[in-house]
């Protein structure tokens, strides 16, 4: 497969004016002061929000640790089921270095009792609300929210456009998603509150893409059900033309992708390492990700981390 990547507008245009440095982000560089004999640094897998694909956390810190160890800094990754208690608890007590976290469900973490709204409240929240030994690096331009998709064909047998659309026929349409889903709030009884869409049925099923009768991309593609609630990073979306259902009334709330370190065992060149990430790293190069992870040519997660920061030009080939 070639490696596919999606120019934003910005970046295209610089291409049509000739511009091509505009758009080139600064590669990695080796860091002087690590050495042969530095301490480790251990990446910690984050929790994912419901709905989400569980290998996109997996994928998330594996990028950031092949990064680190790109520049020099020996780094591994801890998988979730070597984590004890929460992952920012473990920051405090450095049983993991860094955590690439998801920042509503980092704040309902530390800080459950707070309310935000707008991703950039959430952030700030997060950001005041995390214990003296935990750093917040800079986000991502990463944004993940639910969506609830239909496929192209009975987008246009049902003139589906908006949730305020699907609605008017919800119970005719069966419906899949995660099981969580099912009973929360912001899911399928805030649809029926605030969209008064109450499926004809709803089944629950697994949030990944592969080719199984338990998959939610599987069962709408087959007409098992007919509406699914996918997470926007999922690469099923654009691979199969499926119609995202514009949200008016924003049921569903957004979350950045937003790093976190013990701030005594991450030193600042290393923090600027990751801050380059973060900063390649967005909505669609999140989507881009998860479909490399799809290709088994490159193996395991950190071949496909390392795929793809190559493809960002983060760092060379043979790094």
């Amino acid at each position: 497969m070639v490696l596919r990547q999606v120019l934003s507008g910005a970046c295209a245009v610089a291409l049509l004016l000739g511009a091509l440095t505009a758009c080139t982000p600064e590669p990695i560089v080796g860091i002087p002061a690590a050495s042969p004999g530095a301490e480790s640094l251990v990446v910690g897998t984050p929790q994912v929000p419901d709905g989400v694909n569980p290998l996109e956390g997996a994928l998330l810190a594996n990028v950031y640790a092949a990064a680190l160890n790109a520049a020099g800094v020996k780094t591994s990754v801890k998988t979730a089921n070597e984590t004890q208690g929460s992952l920012v608890s473990n920051l405090q007590l450095s049983s993991v270095d860094i955590v690439p976290v998801y920042s509503r469900v980092a704040l309902a973490d530390v800080a459950p009792a707070l309310t935000a709204e707008a991703t950039a409240e959430v952030l700030e929240a997060l950001k005041t609300s995390l214990p003296d030994e935990v750093g917040i690096l800079d986000a991502t331009k990463a944004e993940v929210s639910d969506a609830m998709v239909v496929t192209a064909v009975t987008a246009q047998k049902h003139q589906l456009k908006s949730l305020s659309d699907l609605g008017k026929i919800c119970d005719k349409l069966s419906m899949g998603g995660s099981a969580a889903f099912e009973s929360a709030d912001r899911g399928l009884a805030g649809l029926g509150s605030d969209y008064n869409c109450v499926p004809k049925t709803y089944l629950p099923l697994a949030p990944n893409e592969q080719p199984n009768k338990d998959s939610v991309v599987w069962s709408l593609l087959r007409d098992s059900i007919q509406v699914a609630e996918l997470h926007r990073s999922s690469p099923a979306i654009e691979d199969n033309s499926l119609v995202v259902l514009t949200d008016p009334k924003q049921l569903f709330l957004t979350q950045n992708v937003v790093p976190l370190v013990a701030s005594k065992k991450v030193p600042a060149e290393v923090q600027e390492v990751m801050n380059k990430v973060s900063a390649a790293l967005t909505s669609q190069e999140l989507t881009n990700l998860n479909r490399l992870s799809q290709d088994t040519q490159f193996g395991g997660l950190a071949n496909v981390a390392k795929a793809w920061l190559v493809q960002q030009g983060l760092i060379k080939a043979s790094s």
